[in-house]
């Protein structure tokens, strides 16, 4: 390999932590090739450069520091903090497609998440129903939204409202936008579990507009439960536009 000028190393530094959260330092020792000596000093400036944080076993991106509430469990923040970046410009992208006074209904997940607070900065008055569980936690601080959750059962795994209970309140609504993410996508959206793909499924016939917002990593990965077939969608929303 050859070796990198500093300049090259540092973009590469970003690079890295644009897909992930929290980096340890050898990690970037070994992908680099270079020692840890040199990479201190791309940190320190780095971080004198206010782009970076150090912390005890870690390095992070300032602008990729993600913030959860303090009631998230780990998997759910992992994943969130797995391509942050992407996931939120894919989430602001969509916000071009919600007018006030809007009827959506927003599934689980963390792209989700982020659209559903992007909302609560970004409108006013708009009618929300979701399955998400931290979704409705961060809608139920909106004092002009009005918010619906769906009942049933927590899976706790995917932040999601499941079951009879739940499929029995979606069969008696019919929405104008649906807006939901997926595990992968590939001519197609599949997902990871079959609950939540049975609630998608049952919310994409009882709405009128089906927006799939993902970020481009979708593509690149597996999940067993087919959903949705792309002449079902009406568009596709990445961190690309």
């Amino acid at each position: 390999m050859a070796s990198l000028s500093k300049a090259q190393r540092q973009k590469k530094i970003m690079d890295m932590l644009e897909e992930k959260e929290k980096i340890a330092p050898e990690e970037f020792s070994d992908a680099l090739d270079v020692s840890m000596a040199t990479l201190r000093r791309d940190f320190k400036e780095l971080k004198d450069e206010n782009r970076i944080l150090v912390g005890y076993g870690f390095v992070q991106s300032k602008q990729n520091a993600v913030h959860g509430d303090a009631n998230m469990n780990k998997s759910f923040l992992k994943r969130l903090s797995n391509h942050y970046q992407r996931k939120l410009k894919a989430a602001e992208n969509a916000l071009n497609y919600v007018e006030e006074e809007d009827l959506i209904f927003i599934g689980e997940g963390t792209t989700c998440y982020l659209f559903t607070k992007l909302l609560l900065r970004e409108f006013k008055r708009l009618k929300v129903i979701t399955n998400g569980l931290y979704a409705l936690n961060a809608l139920s601080k909106s004092k002009s939204f009005e918010v619906e959750g769906i009942g049933g059962t927590l899976l706790s795994d995917f932040n999601s409202f499941i079951g009879p209970k739940a499929e029995k309140m979606v069969e008696s609504m019919y929405v104008r936008k649906f807006f939901f993410s997926c595990g992968t996508y590939k001519n197609g959206t599949y997902e990871l579990s079959p609950f939540t793909a049975s609630i998608k499924r049952m919310v994409l016939n009882r709405s009128d507009q089906h927006y799939l917002i993902i970020d481009s990593s979708k593509y690149e990965t597996v999940a067993p439960f087919y959903l949705a077939k792309p002449e079902e969608i009406d568009r596709i929303i990445t961190e690309k536009g």
